[in-house]
């Protein structure tokens, strides 16, 4: 991943700065190899973002690709992914530890055939992944366990399980969704995701925020890019009209639910306050290194639970809803200070380019 297209700065005053911090700092041989990589077209707006962000909203936007570069140098605890407790998800479950989490297994430590004897319905989430890939459901069945067309029993699940973990994954009770979200979001736990950055007073200020909610596909997860649906909240709570991912197509616009009918736009959040009072607690425990986060808080019946936070959020779904790009935000302004207050050597160590290898 490039740090910056140089062709794209054009007007936005957010990439702008970024773009003359990087370059007042680099060495010639940097200097050579961005122009390069920006000649050759790499990074940018994906054909994907073009189709569903206008040009008014890329103007002051800040692409998928180019918020990499700029997550990377705000969020300096991010690398290597092997110590990011917000990457390894079994380190995110212990640095956690004492906020509302899912319930959960670390069979190191406590007896996985024991703990499963209790459990109906469990998730399990591979480690080092984003965008909900490889996650898995599996529900009791009988005596045996069943993830979608896959029965097992409860020896070869067991198994499956100390693999998953083995590999760095984390294995999860099943959250049964809020009663007054469950029509909205069938198939899946709704998560809320809400943008904290640290202000101009060190402290964390929720940004950003936007509720996802399953369309009731195969997958047990809410993610836009798995044909999900993800919509704007605003400060009271109220819900907006929500976007579908279209694939290959520009998503489509609905006030209600595409399958289950129930009304999206003005519905109210349960819970809304206590999430929100969540993720500040949560951006304070991992405060160090990390200036923005993105988390996902689960509405659940027992309420607000903490099922991840992300370094390197998506740009996409916020300027989406939001109708308008980062660098015309509270989250732009706060990106700007914190680029303000970069050393020059912050600058020099940021690299052309980057790979998330996990």
């Amino acid at each position: 991943m490039r740090a910056l297209p140089l062709r794209d700065r054009g007007g936005n005053a957010l990439l702008r700065a970024y773009h003359d911090g990087l370059v007042r700092h680099w060495t010639p041989a940097q200097r050579l190899a961005g122009h390069l990589l920006a000649a050759l077209g790499r990074g940018g707006w994906t054909p994907a973002e073009r189709l569903y962000l206008g040009d008014a909203v890329r103007g002051q936007g800040l692409s998928m690709r180019d918020r990499k570069g700029l997550h990377r140098l705000l969020n300096p605890a991010a690398f290597p992914l092997a110590t990011n407790p917000l990457k390894n998800k079994q380190l995110f479950a212990r640095a956690a530890s004492g906020l509302p989490l899912p319930d959960a297994c670390d069979p190191d430590r406590q007896d996985l055939d024991a703990w499963l004897t209790g459990q109906d319905d469990i998730i399990a989430k591979p480690s080092y992944r984003s965008k909900g890939q490889g996650v898995e459901r599996f529900v009791r069945e009988g005596t045996g366990w069943r993830d979608g067309d896959r029965a097992m029993d409860a020896a070869q699940l067991a198994t499956h399980l100390r693999r998953v973990w083995r590999q760095g994954g984390v294995i999860q009770q099943r959250l049964p969704t809020h009663g007054a979200l469950a029509d909205l979001s069938p198939g899946a736990l709704s998560t809320l995701r809400i943008v904290t950055c640290l202000n101009e007073q060190g402290e964390p200020e929720i940004c950003d925020m936007a509720l996802r909610l399953s369309a009731g596909g195969p997958r047990p997860v809410d993610n836009f890019n798995a044909g999900n649906l993800v919509l704007a909240v605003d400060g009271a709570g109220r819900c907006g009209p929500a976007w579908r991912s279209g694939g290959k197509r520009p998503p489509s616009r609905h006030i209600s639910h595409p399958v289950t009918g129930v009304a999206i736009e003005g519905a109210l959040l349960p819970d809304h306050a206590a999430a929100q009072a969540l993720a500040i607690r949560a951006h304070e425990r991992f405060r160090e290194g990390f200036t923005l986060i993105g988390w996902d808080i689960g509405l659940t019946a027992q309420g607000p639970v903490l099922i991840e936070g992300n370094w390197n959020p998506g740009t996409d779904i916020v300027q989406l809803v939001n109708g308008r790009g980062l660098a015309d935000s509270r989250l732009g302004i706060l990106y700007g200070h914190a680029l303000s207050r970069l050393t020059a050597e912050d600058w020099r160590g940021a690299r052309v380019v980057q790979r998330d290898r996990r």
